[in-house]
């Protein structure tokens, strides 16, 4: 290739993304992809997992609600959207109704889960159904008053009922038969880990706990998974996509069209989160929300904030597209909106303010990442 065309390779991948896809809105926003389409996608945006000291089943972060009136205020809908970890992005997507959604996790437990999870999805139709098949518990003794119960409601059922190990063993069977349609390509060891990841749920169900793979909970007060169901916004209202019989549905409905795309990849790698830009770029789609969860908290350590910012920019975004922090409170560094007892806090960033204050050097400490120009 000629230097001129070299430069103007550069050029273009330096400014398209800055510029934007502002037009994104004449996309069909009933996107679906076959089950094909859909597992080439897994494979080919994907690139080789790494080891992180969690497991991740759920969630840790007690906030994380607390960005959900800012998402509506802000008008955050639509696009692409990108998270990482397990559930908790249900509960994003639901509010931001994006077209397609990627879940991209260094871990390849977490793209076996979120197999699983859309296994779930796929034969519960309602959101008792959805509870009781990943907790294996029956919904025989349920009386729910008006047929739509709250989150509330829910836990306090399954809290008090038992699952039994025959209802265990044959809802894996069905959750099993119904990933093999999904024609992602699982090793045995990686079908012996859905087996682990769904006895999970089974055996310690609302009490289940973050914990790292070396040695536990090292002392900090990780939420249950009850907790984490029962998250409230800043405006005190349960906001979690399993309180709302359309939230459930829509995401529901996500996963029949295979509009969320489980990928295995590095914030800070080469290949996956770029190769999930060109693909909305392609599209010409925009990403409408980015949910880091915490992972700059290592990255910033580890020196690799650069690579990481780097491919943010390299995102399609426009104006509206924000990033979605759980920022981690260390000792005398905690986040000015920091709730007592919280190890995280939650916030809002547009895309484009963190591309140009880390283009400023404005990030100097892991704290500046939280504090600077955030939302809530």
């Amino acid at each position: 290739m000629s230097i001129w065309k070299t430069w103007l390779a550069v050029l273009a991948a330096t400014f398209l993304p800055v510029t934007g896809c502002d037009n994104s809105e004449r996309a069909d926003p009933a996107v679906a992809f076959s089950a094909d389409r859909f597992a080439a996608l897994v494979d080919t945006l994907s690139e080789s997992g790494g080891f992180f000291d969690s497991d991740n089943i759920v969630s840790n972060e007690a906030g994380y609600l607390h960005v959900r009136q800012a998402l509506k205020r802000l008008g955050v809908e639509g696009g692409a959207y990108i998270g990482v970890g397990p559930d908790q992005n249900f509960t994003y997507i639901a509010q931001v109704r994006p077209r397609y959604a990627f879940i991209l996790d260094i871990r390849r437990d977490n793209l076996i889960e979120h197999l699983l999870y859309k296994a779930v999805f796929a034969l519960a139709e309602s959101r008792a159904e959805f509870l009781s098949i990943l907790f294996s518990k029956p919904l025989s003794m349920a009386e729910f008053n008006n047929g739509a119960p709250t989150i509330e409601e829910l836990v306090a059922y399954f809290d008090r009922t038992d699952g039994d190990e025959v209802r265990f063993r044959r809802n894996l069977e069905g959750i099993q038969a119904r990933i093999g349609t999904f024609n992602v390509p699982l090793s045995g060891e990686e079908i012996r880990r859905v087996s682990e990841l769904y006895r999970a749920f089974f055996e310690r169900h609302l009490g289940l706990r973050w914990e790292y793979r070396s040695d536990g909970d090292r002392g900090i007060p990780f939420i249950t998974y009850r907790t984490f169901l029962l998250g409230r916004d800043l405006e005190g209202a349960h906001g979690n996509f399993l309180n709302s019989d359309e939230d459930y549905r829509f995401v529901r409905d996500m996963q029949a069209r295979n509009a969320i795309i489980p990928v295995t990849g590095d914030f800070a790698g080469g290949h996956a989160l770029r190769a999930i830009g060109d693909f909305v770029r392609g599209r010409g789609d925009r990403v409408s929300a980015f949910y880091l969860s915490n992972v700059e908290y290592y990255l910033h350590p580890d020196g690799r904030l650069d690579e990481f910012a780097e491919n943010v920019r390299y995102l399609p975004t426009d104006s509206r597209s924000v990033m979605i922090r759980a920022f981690v409170n260390l000792r005398r560094k905690a986040h000015p909106m920091r709730v007592e007892g919280h190890l995280m806090t939650t916030v809002l960033q547009y895309t484009r303010s963190f591309s140009q204050l880390f283009a400023d050097g404005v990030y100097r400490s892991y704290l500046d990442l939280g504090v600077r120009n955030y939302m809530q």
